[in-house]
């Protein structure tokens, strides 16, 4: 195998069970309780509703690439990975869609925007996704590989660090935040290790998070568009771009980048960062035996 494309090794993940969990949350009029719902900040809210919106297509965008190399597995323990992962997945966007349609209600046209735009673009790749070339499907799973490692390191981020915990000041609405964060964790390599198990190169990999960062970067115009044409925020001009001046330099960003990077190097899997004890405590806290979402599990 060329020097570019490691062979696959085994890691902390090997063997590790994904279950998908059956849940719903309640988002009616009652969630979110107020229009700026992370602790009444304009920006954090808007970025958050903007997340959202993406979720949707992008859990079916990586559901479509991991789907596409189903026939080229064959090692079981990663065939019930994938089954696991595709199902944890699919809750996400179903629950995130029902936090959107709530959202979209409270005047967050982005999120409506960018479901919407995400939606057609997936539809297409879904059609097409047994006809696509190889190299264009290799580099999905690519991309796909690098959007749940960001995905991963901002679960850690949202479960670690006791300022975001305090942000979120909608029970619901942080109470599918944490589950999200957690099942992301969970599943962090799944992808990874199927474009490992497919043989693809370590050049498409580290090229795919460039790509994929330029594309998340380029939403902050999006953002931009959102928090400027809410109507507070022409009431509160300066209050405005307080926050969004603030938004940057929170404690969500803080040491974002250094976990990123080190996508970028030679060699790297996902498991080189060890979630162990932070998804045992927030399991535990979740779904142990006096979890708090027990109740919402089906």
């Amino acid at each position: 195998m060329p020097a570019n494309n490691p062979q696959p090794r085994p890691s902390s993940a090997a063997g590790r069970a994904v279950h998908t969990r059956r849940i719903a949350f309640t988002f009616d009029g009652a969630s979110p309780s107020r229009r700026h719902f992370v602790a009444g900040d304009i920006a954090m809210s808007h970025l958050v509703a903007l997340l959202s919106g993406f979720f949707p297509s992008g859990e079916e965008f990586f559901i479509q690439s991991v789907r596409r190399y189903d026939g080229q597995i064959g090692d079981p323990v990663l065939r019930k990975q994938v089954a696991g992962f595709i199902g944890q997945e699919m809750t996400h966007g179903i629950q995130h869609r029902e936090l959107n349609t709530q959202l979209v209600r409270r005047g967050y046209w982005a999120t409506g925007f960018m479901d919407r735009m995400g939606t057609r673009l997936v539809q297409r790749m879904k059609q097409n996704r047994d006809r696509l070339p190889d190299p264009v499907a290799r580099s999905a799973l690519a991309v796909t590989a690098a959007v749940e490692h960001l995905t991963a390191i901002l679960g850690e981020q949202v479960l670690s660090v006791a300022w975001i915990q305090q942000q979120l000041t909608d029970p619901e609405v942080r109470a599918m935040l944490n589950w999200h964060a957690i099942e992301e964790m969970e599943h962090k390599s799944v992808a990874f290790d199927v474009y490992r198990h497919v043989g693809g190169s370590e050049r498409m990999r580290i090229a795919a998070m460039a790509l994929t960062l330029g594309l998340f970067l380029s939403r902050t115009v999006i953002l931009l568009a959102s928090i400027v044409t809410d109507p507070w925020a022409w009431r509160h001009p300066v209050r405005t771009l307080r926050s969004v001046l603030r938004l940057p330099r929170t404690p969500l960003f803080a040491g974002l980048w250094a976990k990123i990077r080190s996508y970028l190097w030679p060699g790297f899997h996902p498991d080189d960062i060890d979630h162990g004890p932070l998804l045992e405590k927030w399991r535990e806290e979740y779904f142990g035996p006096h979890g708090i979402l027990l109740d919402h599990l089906k």
